[in-house]
């Protein structure tokens, strides 16, 4: 069974992103962990000295946050009416990045599905701070969906890559499960830094064709332009992609798309969702 996290804020991106795995997993068992976060304004100060004037307003937000997640959870549920999904419910005085390390760990989740932005994200930035944060600690493959992106069927999956690491199994797992669910075909996408390629990314392509052989696979050299992000954006945009794959390296070729200026521009893939795939260390 598949356990699945989902951040939420309540905000429309963050129930726009619960929608596309809801449909993503239509036919797939799961276990839903809805989670939110809050931290109350009166915390900050007076809560923590324990003022009199400030006693119970934390239970208040509680409260308030728990009716918030269990009429959210509710009305999902009316909609999203599937007997292979269960739903479980967290709601935790913490910060976010701290909390999805906890549930991750003791639940053992295997996706985080989660929006671009919060409930007061700028609509102008693809990932928002959050977003990067999570991607950046999470143990698991994490799937992002851009705000305004409604669920189509992916039969084009898309991975980026320069071929300077080698594939393993495990990390292609979460796109071959894609692959197999959608009987969808596999771009490979590769930018021309340089003339050619050396021996290593020869004998790491070499080793990614082995482990997709069956699939419907078709390899695209894009050209470098002023920056990463524009070549990727090319190329999607081409290709009509439906979901852009991206396996997580430290201080590697995702840690670069982030430090480009353009990735905080809409005009970056905000169209389509991108699953990122971390490397067990």
């Amino acid at each position: 069974m598949l356990k699945v996290l989902l951040p939420t804020d309540f905000s429309e991106n963050s129930r726009n992103a619960i929608d596309y795995a809801m449909r993503l997993y239509e036919h797939t068992e799961c276990v839903f962990y809805f989670l939110h976060t809050y931290t109350p304004a009166a915390y900050r100060i007076d809560y923590i000295l324990g003022s009199p004037a400030q006693v119970g307003l934390g239970d208040n937000w509680q409260l308030e946050a728990e009716s918030q997640m269990h009429d959210f959870c509710t009305n999902i549920a009316e909609e999203n009416q599937n007997p292979r999904h269960t739903f479980i419910e967290h709601i935790a005085l913490e910060s976010l990045l701290t909390e999805i390390l906890k549930v991750s760990a003791k639940e053992k989740i295997d996706r985080i599905v989660m929006g671009t932005q919060g409930a007061t994200g700028a609509k102008s930035v693809f990932l928002s701070t959050r977003t990067v944060n999570v991607i950046k600690i999470a143990a698991c493959p994490v799937l992002v969906i851009p705000n305004g992106c409604f669920y189509k069927e992916p039969k084009k999956i898309a991975l980026a890559t320069h071929f300077k690491r080698n594939f393993s199994a495990d990390v292609l797992e979460p796109i071959k499960e894609v692959l197999n669910k959608y009987e969808a075909s596999m771009h490979v996408m590769h930018i021309n830094e340089e003339e050619r390629l050396d021996s290593i990314q020869i004998s790491n392509r070499n080793t990614l064709e082995a482990y997709l052989s069956k699939y419907k696979l078709s390899y695209h050299w894009m050209p470098n332009f002023t920056n990463k992000t524009k070549s990727i954006q090319v190329f999607l945009k081409e290709l009509d992609i439906d979901i852009l794959a991206m396996i997580k390296h430290d201080h590697d070729f995702l840690e670069g798309l982030m430090r480009e200026p353009v990735i905080k521009k809409v005009s970056f893939c905000v169209e389509i969702p991108c699953l990122v795939v971390p490397v067990a260390n």
